[in-house]
């Protein structure tokens, strides 16, 4: 593994199991982005694509089905758990145009224009260098090919994120440490002005970026699972990382109230949003 990236992969291969047991409810906050992404493709039959930062293959699965039997889909990502997971989910699918490696985009050594389209839902935030990686990426493209992704915008505009995040101040005084815009992270390209010039300067044109917002509603007493990932991903990981037992055991009592008190007749709403990129 390339050594600028060496930390993510290992963040991402100790992730994997929770983010594979969280990926029912990630699904509910994370599908409506992704499939915005993947219509700015216009996918038809036939064409090769690749999926960054594939997860489980769910969505390099989608993709195989829209480019057909005489199509590719070609899943990457940089944990090994989560290509075997991947793997596994192609097989019970039995999806045979797909393909599974571990891989870093920024980095990997792709064929020149070996694909027709490029897609991720949010597995483009956390490059080390990301204009060396949308140099890649592009590289990786056929002339004319086109590239898509989603990718969170501010904390503040993700509720979802940020009300679990407020519970741990409650609890400790202070929001843990959170890489900021342009850092390795979640939130990296929440600026489209910033998203906007890296892929110009990585060469690509026709960009466009289109902020988009999206409710997450919950039922009060199926709460548990958005519980349960906050404790994998974001602020309350974070918190986690760093408290003693008997702190964590207040965080996850602060962090369940705090999203009970957005309840509403029984139901609980709140706010996700996320910027759609494309460009060619």
């Amino acid at each position: 593994m390339h050594n600028a990236n060496a930390q993510q992969a290992a963040f991402w291969e100790d992730l994997a199991p929770d983010w594979i047991a969280a990926l029912e409810y990630s699904e509910v906050v994370s599908a409506p982005f992704g499939a915005s992404a993947m219509q700015r493709l216009s996918l038809v039959d036939g064409l090769r694509v690749l999926d960054i930062g594939c997860g489980d293959g769910s969505t390099t699965i989608e993709i195989s089905r829209e480019v057909g039997e005489s199509g590719m889909a070609v899943g990457i990502d940089i944990a090994p758990a989560m290509v075997a997971e991947a793997n596994k989910t192609a097989t019970a699918a039995a999806a045979l145009n797909t393909m599974f490696r571990v891989a870093d985009a920024q980095v990997e050594e792709f064929e020149a224009a070996s694909f027709d389209a490029i897609y991720s839902k949010f597995g483009v935030m956390f490059f080390a260098d990301p204009t060396a990686a949308f140099v890649n990426i592009r590289r990786a493209l056929r002339p004319d090919g086109r590239l898509a992704f989603a990718c969170w915008e501010n904390i503040f505009a993700n509720e979802w994120m940020f009300v679990p995040g407020s519970a741990v101040v409650s609890v400790t005084g202070s929001m843990p440490p959170m890489p900021g815009p342009g850092e390795p992270g979640p939130f990296s390209l929440s600026d489209p002005d910033h998203v906007a010039m890296l892929l110009e300067e990585a060469g690509f044109g026709d960009v466009e970026i289109t902020p988009q917002a999206e409710t997450v509603v919950l039922v009060e007493s199926h709460i548990e699972p958005l519980v349960s990932l906050t404790r994998r991903v974001g602020p309350v990981r974070e918190a986690l990382l760093i408290s003693d037992e008997e702190t964590a055991a207040r965080i996850d009592v602060a962090v369940r109230a705090a999203i009970l008190d957005r309840a509403v007749d029984g139901v609980i709403s709140l706010a996700a949003a996320a910027l759609i990129v494309s460009a060619r």
